[in-house]
């Protein structure tokens, strides 16, 4: 690879640019001594913050791809690495033309044929940062860095830690991503709820809630919450993500939080209806797990539905938290 400056171009969104924020570990581990920058909107630059693998990270506000282009050819950026493979990088690569590009595959249409044409039996997508490793020259099985949590302070984890409570702190958490943008990836509260309650039954663990900020919190996630006197983790992201470096695992809708995971090192647990783990989002790290139940119906959309087409959500509805516990269970176990 060349030695001058590498950007790895990845806009949005959060759970994709999480994914992305691996590639200069790869990148670097394959060439220590290049440079290399990262190129995302500016809402999500702050996540990226200390990220110990990244020289500069060059932000797009409201726009100004002028600007943008201006800094990276002052960077001396010989190569594009796009991860996005949208208009917006598109432009990147052309208003650059001297600088090499490598692409990432876009799956796209193996995705679209896993919900429209199922019959045509479809290979899997491969976890994403498998794709990730090999596109940088690596064994695409070799071990991930935990970036995300070298990224974090020590004053910011420890504030982390303080939000979290003495019982929690005490008796170890697992994570529970209660919220998803779609409505086709929303595990039923009741359901998180009887998972937390076998958490703290069969592990002697404590089970945190986090959610976005601003989201209502469900009747029975609230009740819960009330019955032990705390409330739900609903902090800006990177927040959540110094709290959730002192969780023994995750457990997540497919969102997000589920890819906090990897960067943390912390083994991470999919729940997983509208969408399916053989898009690619799943199973990152070795000891990750997944919870679903084979459906027909599965997948109906690509990234996911307001509501499920059909009505009667059963995908979810009839995930038990048997299935979802016992795939945590094999995650802790695995970790001790």
């Amino acid at each position: 690879m060349p030695h001058g400056a590498a950007a790895v171009v990845r806009f949005s969104s959060l759970g994709d640019v999480l994914l992305a924020a691996h590639v200069p570990v790869f990148l670097k581990r394959e060439e220590p001594a290049r440079r290399v920058l990262f190129v995302t909107k500016e809402g999500y630059a702050d996540l990226l913050r200390g990220h110990p693998h990244i020289d500069r990270v060059h932000a797009l506000s409201d726009g100004a791809f002028g600007a943008l282009i201006a800094a990276m050819r002052e960077d001396g950026v010989e190569e594009i690495v796009d991860l996005h493979r949208n208009w917006r990088s598109s432009r990147v690569r052309a208003a650059l033309p001297g600088a090499k590009s490598l692409l990432t595959p876009k799956y796209a249409l193996r995705r679209r044929l896993w919900v429209y044409a199922r019959w045509l039996h479809p290979r899997p997508v491969p976890p994403l940062l498998r794709t990730y490793r090999e596109l940088a020259g690596l064994d695409p099985a070799s071990a991930l860095t935990p970036w995300l949590l070298r990224a974090l302070s020590d004053a910011e984890r420890g504030r982390g830690l303080e939000r979290l409570g003495t019982e929690s702190r005490t008796r170890g958490f697992v994570l529970l991503g209660a919220g998803a943008r779609w409505g086709t990836k929303r595990w039923p509260a009741a359901h998180f709820v009887r998972l937390a309650e076998g958490i703290e039954r069969e592990r002697g663990l404590r089970a945190r809630f986090a959610l976005p900020p601003g989201e209502p919190v469900a009747p029975e996630i609230e009740r819960h919450l009330a019955s032990r006197g705390e409330g739900p983790l609903s902090l800006p992201f990177r927040e959540l993500a110094a709290a959730a470096s002192h969780a023994l695992a995750i457990v997540s809708n497919d969102s997000a939080v589920l890819h906090l995971g990897p960067a943390l090192g912390v083994p991470a647990v999919g729940i997983f209806g509208g969408t399916v783990p053989e898009f690619g989002f799943a199973r990152q790290g070795p000891r990750d797990e997944v919870a679903e139940i084979r459906l027909g119906c599965r997948p109906c959309g690509v990234h996911g539905r307001s509501r499920c087409p059909l009505g009667h959500h059963a995908c979810m509805r009839d995930l038990a938290p048997d299935l979802a516990y016992a795939a945590l269970a094999r995650a802790l176990d695995r970790v001790a």
